[in-house]
């Protein structure tokens, strides 16, 4: 795909989104293909055929289609989500789902769910009455906290994360302030539990930059609108975000959202005294090429391991610290299995398990 061609394409998606004036150009120079490729790959393509067709737009079937599938595949997240949330509240298990309606009616590539206890043992109950076959597990993902699962009926995996977040699960206090300011809100008739909305963007810099390669565009459209809300609480956010060591991560995300926000719209997004708050100089620029808006991965990464690691150990957290330690490891494992094995997917378990209520 031709990098011009991507760049322009994501611009215009944003602009289409979030409520700007309509380009110029109109649909008239849309390549429907590229376009479509984009916007499945970026999580935004039910949305996208939304407001295409509120606008108008005359949508080629292939792409037609290709919201549909989309939105069935939204749905049968959403009622795995709803049996999930009755199997915890009917247990007792406190729980949140901590960006699953972030984008919505557009959802991610999978369900998570925090749950506090850190023991897997309880996605016995999590899991009552449902078919699933667990994915394998490398050192990452257990230092993390985290099992994974297909779930039979529903195209989305089901992630678990058990009371703590983050690559190798350093974050263990911040899911305890996710579950006591979570809120309630009905989607579809069905209700949920998710975080505040500056819990939210302190977990967008937790977990959009580090160990990642690319940012997608519904994380900038869900960013991009919470930013240009006035209540947003900065003071809140800023402190947060730094007692629980994700200022650094928080920093570099916001300056790609504020860059990439002045390519688009021509104007700065975070305000002044945030800004002086945050850490933005030093983190590089953010293109899209590639399908979706790629940075320096390992100068950025690499500044991020060495400011957590000070933060933690500026605060005394020294369990903390030793798990960032291990982020480069992880990493480069990560890495090396991605090179043996391209393009596979996740490897699951040969074990299929019924677990009934």
């Amino acid at each position: 795909m031709n990098t011009a061609a991507e760049r322009w394409h994501a611009a215009w998606i944003l602009r289409l989104l979030l409520d700007a004036p309509d380009p110029p150009e109109g649909t008239a120079n849309l390549d429907w293909t590229v376009l479509l490729e984009i916007a499945r790959t970026n999580g935004v393509l039910v949305r996208t055929g939304q407001r295409l067709s509120a606008r108008g737009a005359r949508i080629p079937v292939a792409f037609a289609d290709a919201v549909l599938r989309e939105q069935e595949r939204v749905r049968a997240t959403l009622e795995l989500a709803r049996r999930v949330s009755d199997a915890c509240e009917a247990r007792g298990i406190e729980f949140v789902f901590p960006k699953m309606l972030q984008d919505y009616p557009d959802g991610g590539d999978d369900l998570d769910v925090l749950v506090l206890p850190r023991s897997s043992g309880v996605d016995r109950g999590i899991l009552a009455g449902l078919w699933t076959a667990p994915h394998r597990r490398d050192m990452g993902t257990r230092l993390a906290g985290s099992v994974a699962y297909t779930v039979a009926g529903c195209p989305s995996p089901l992630d678990v994360q058990h009371g703590r977040l983050g690559l190798v699960g350093e974050y263990t206090s911040l899911p305890l302030l996710l579950m006591r300011d979570r809120r309630r809100v009905v989607v579809e008739g069905l209700e949920f539990f998710e975080p505040s909305r500056e819990n939210q963007l302190v977990l967008q810099g937790v977990q959009r930059v580090a160990g990642r390669r690319r940012i997608a565009l519904c994380d900038l459209v869900f960013t991009i609108r919470t930013l240009r809300r006035a209540e947003l609480e900065w003071g809140y956010v800023v402190a947060t975000a730094r007692r629980h060591g994700a200022l650094p991560g928080l920093s570099c995300y916001l300056r790609y959202v504020d860059q990439i926000h002045r390519d688009v719209f021509g104007s700065d997004l975070v305000p002044a005294a945030a800004r002086r708050a945050l850490s933005l100089a030093g983190w590089g620029r953010a293109e899209f090429r590639q399908g979706g808006y790629r940075f320096p991965v390992l100068r950025v990464n690499g500044r991020l391991c060495l400011e957590q690691l000070g933060a933690r150990i500026g605060h005394g957290d020294w369990a903390a610290a030793g798990r960032v330690c291990l982020v480069p490891v992880v990493g480069v494992a990560r890495a090396v299995r991605r090179l043996a094995r391209p393009g596979s997917p996740p490897q699951q378990s040969p074990d299929r398990v019924e677990l009934r209520r």
